[in-house]
C-alpha cells in the first residue's frame, strides 16, 4: 500500500472509532509496526490526530471561526482572489458559489451577464439578486458559524444539478490530504458541488497552505487553485498537479 492510502487508511478508521492502537492500524494498513508509527508522526505534524500511549486518537470536536472573524482576516489576500474568481465566470454560465468570507467578496466583482447562481450562503444573496442574477437558494439547517445552509436535502439538490463552473472556499490544503474543512455537512456539499462541475475552482490565500482540517472533500488534482499573487513555497510542491491561478495577473502554473 503506498503511503497516501496509508494515511487515508488510518484517518478513516480514527474518524470512526475516535480511538486506534497501533496494532489495529497494522492491521488495516497491512504494513508494519515502525510503518505505521512513522505515519502517525506525520499525521500528527500535520494536526490530523494526537499520539496516545500505544495508538492515536482524533479530536471530533474540532471547532471553526465564526463567519464575522474570519471576514476581517486577510480581507487584501481575498479581494484579489475573489476578483480573479470572478473574472472566471463567462456570460450565460451557470454556477455554485459556496458559503465562504472568500466566496462573498466575489460579488461586486461579477460582470457576467446572463448567469444563473446556485449557492448554499444566506450572506450572498442580496446582492446577487440586487445585482439582478439568476439566483437559487438551497434549503435546509442554517450552520450559524458560517452562515451555510447543510444537510442531507442541500447535498440530494445537488446531485440532480450540473454547473459549468463551482467555487468553493476551503479551511486548509496540504499535498497528502489535499482540500479539507472542518465540518463534515460542508464537506459533503464541497465535495458534490465540485463533481457535478465542469470546472472547479477552489480559493485559498496564503494562510490556508501546508495545513490539514478534519474532513478532506477532494484532491488538489480535483480542481484549479484561485490565490494571492505573492509566491509561496507550498505552490512549487503541487505545480505539477493542478493549475494555479493567481489573483494580480494572468500567469498559471499548468494551462487554463
Amino acid at each position: 500500500m503506498i503511503t497516501n492510502q496509508r494515511y487515508e487508511k488510518i484517518m478513516e478508521y480514527l474518524n470512526r472509532k475516535g480511538t486506534g492502537s497501533v496494532n489495529d492500524l497494522v492491521g488495516i494498513t497491512s504494513s508494519s509496526t515502525a510503518t505505521v508509527r512513522r505515519d502517525l508522526t506525520y499525521l500528527e505534524s500535520k494536526g490530523l490526530l494526537k499520539r496516545i500511549h500505544g495508538g492515536a486518537t482524533v479530536d471530533q470536536m474540532e471547532q471553526e471561526e465564526d463567519y464575522s472573524d474570519k471576514s476581517v482576516k486577510n480581507l487584501s489576500k481575498k479581494l484579489k482572489i475573489a476578483q480573479k474568481a470572478a473574472g472566471m465566470i463567462e456570460d450565460g454560465d451557470t454556477i455554485f458559489v459556496d458559503a465562504g468570507t472568500t466566496t462573498y467578496e466575489m460579488m461586486p466583482f461579477i460582470k457576467a451577464s446572463s448567469i444563473t447562481v446556485v449557492t448554499n450562503s444566506i450572506t450572498l444573496i442580496d446582492q446577487l439578486v440586487r445585482n439582478g442574477h439568476n439566483t437559487y437558494v438551497l434549503g435546509g439547517k442554517v450552520k450559524p458559524t458560517t452562515k451555510a445552509v447543510v444537510g442531507h436535502d442541500v447535498v440530494d439538490k445537488l446531485r440532480n444539478l450540473t454547473f459549468d463552473k463551482c467555487f468553493v472556499g476551503v479551511n486548509a490544503v496540504d499535498v497528502h490530504h489535499g482540500f479539507s474543512t472542518p465540518d463534515e455537512d460542508e464537506a459533503y456539499i464541497k465535495r458534490t458541488a465540485i463533481v457535478q462541475a465542469r470546472r472547479a475552482f477552489v480559493l485559498a490565500d496564503s494562510s490556508k497552505f501546508d495545513r490539514s482540517a478534519f474532513v478532506k472533500f477532494a484532491d488538489i488534482e480535483e480542481a484549479s487553485i484561485i490565490t494571492e499573487p505573492a509566491q509561496h513555497p507550498f505552490l512549487e510542491k503541487i505545480k505539477k498537479r493542478t493549475d494555479i491561478i493567481r489573483g494580480d495577473d494572468n500567469d498559471l502554473y499548468g494551462d487554463i
